[in-house]
């Protein structure tokens, strides 16, 4: 994707401090430490947004994605010295030994409203999403796939572990269970809309976090189960289409539907992982992606919020409808004039066939992801009585 590109070391010089700054997150053991290893991968990933600075669009989405994501950082600080003043350390096990089972106040309050707003912009809930739709189309298709598959995951995985940590489940059930509909319908409806192939993807990412979020509602372990496993599922899915289009955009020259018509037929092993990709975000049986959207409904209608599953299956068959058209635009139909293309050269099209199988084969024998997933949630829920007793 980035052979013709001049400043290579540059870019995975930046790659390289964005998954560093990730790993940091999932380690760290207090807040502080959290935050300064966010804001790594925060930094690195803004100039990666804006890494093809040649054009104006990736100057103006990356410093889009900058502002909103540094506002949502002053919350973070905020929160951080919220946390501080109510319990006297940023330690995670002295937090959850100390602030769960309080009851509400208004600090309480502001506390989970200012962790809403310092992991949501991240996370694109909506409505913190707007950057999201033109960072994602703008970034180089490989960081593209980074930004949807784990970036934003990284965001709502932080989110979840202060949420678990801080307040008791019940306290942010209803919150949480309204921004999980009103970000995967916002997400769904505004993809309808997009003519852009990468701008799709982008809301369907949203859509996307807007399912994970049904899990971290429901405030079980079965449904952080669905939540986990779905972060795994879409990152597989959601990256292997962001890799295909891009290869279809690297051969092409154009990211607009209408000008792609055809083309599928002069890409036909890109054009089938395009298709699988898009069968498993839509949650068809067979794909890993039904898996997770299964256990993520049926947990939301044990946690008594039926109505998120209905919305979740409703959207769903919403979602498939904009990729419908995408795979009909790509197989039927004369090329646009000028509209060439060949099939994507074996490393890119190689490892997006290798996601494509993961897809599926996860899909029919899920137990291995399932066992990481559940031991993930149980620990999260069932199991911190051991953590804070462990690090104290």
């Amino acid at each position: 994707y980035m052979a013709h590109e001049t400043r290579v070391t540059e870019f995975y010089t930046l790659v390289t401090f964005m998954i560093a700054g990730m790993f940091g997150i999932v380690l760290a053991g207090d807040l502080f430490t959290l935050f300064v290893f966010w804001e790594l991968m925060g930094l690195s990933s803004y100039v990666l947004v804006s890494f093809l600075k040649q054009n104006w669009g990736p100057i103006e989405a990356g410093f889009k994605y900058l502002v909103m994501s540094a506002t949502a950082g002053a919350f973070l600080l905020l929160s951080m010295a919220l946390l501080y003043g109510l319990a006297g350390t940023l330690n995670f096990a002295v937090l959850a030994s100390s602030m769960r089972g309080n009851p509400l106040t208004g600090w309480t309050i502001i506390l989970f409203a200012t962790l809403i707003i310092g992991f949501g912009v991240k996370s694109a809930i909506v409505p913190l999403h707007t950057w999201l739709p033109d960072a994602h189309p703008e970034a180089p298709s490989p960081i593209s796939a980074l930004l949807s598959g784990i970036v934003i995951e990284t965001g709502l995985y932080a989110m979840i572990r202060l949420l678990y940590i801080v307040f008791e489940p019940e306290l942010f059930k209803v919150p949480i269970a309204t921004l999980a509909l009103v970000t995967m319908t916002v997400g769904n409806v505004m993809a309808l809309r997009q003519d852009d192939l990468k701008r799709l993807l982008a809301y369907s990412s949203i859509a996307q976090i807007g399912y994970m979020l049904i899990g971290v509602s429901t405030g079980l372990t079965y449904g952080l189960l669905g939540t986990f496993l779905h972060v795994f599922n879409h990152s597989m899915m959601k990256g292997m289409a962001f890799l295909s289009v891009g290869s279809i955009v690297h051969e092409t020259g154009t990211r607009d539907i209408n000008e792609l018509r055809g083309v599928g037929r002069m890409m036909p092993y890109t054009t089938l992982t395009v298709i699988i990709a898009f069968l498993g975000l839509g949650g068809v049986p067979g794909t890993s992606g039904f898996i997770s959207k299964f256990i993520l409904f049926s947990s939301s209608i044990g946690a008594g919020l039926g109505i998120l599953a209905i919305f979740g299956v409703l959207n769903s068959t919403l979602s498939i409808a904009y990729y419908l058209r995408v795979v009909m635009a790509l197989i039927s139909g004369d090329p646009a004039d000028g509209v060439t293309a060949k099939e994507a050269p074996i490393l890119m099209l190689g490892v997006t066939v290798v996601m494509a199988i993961v897809v599926i084969v996860f899909g029919l024998f899920p137990d291995p992801i399932m066992g990481f997933a559940s031991e993930a949630s149980s620990t999260l829920i069932e199991g911190l009585t051991n953590y804070i007793g462990a690090v104290l």
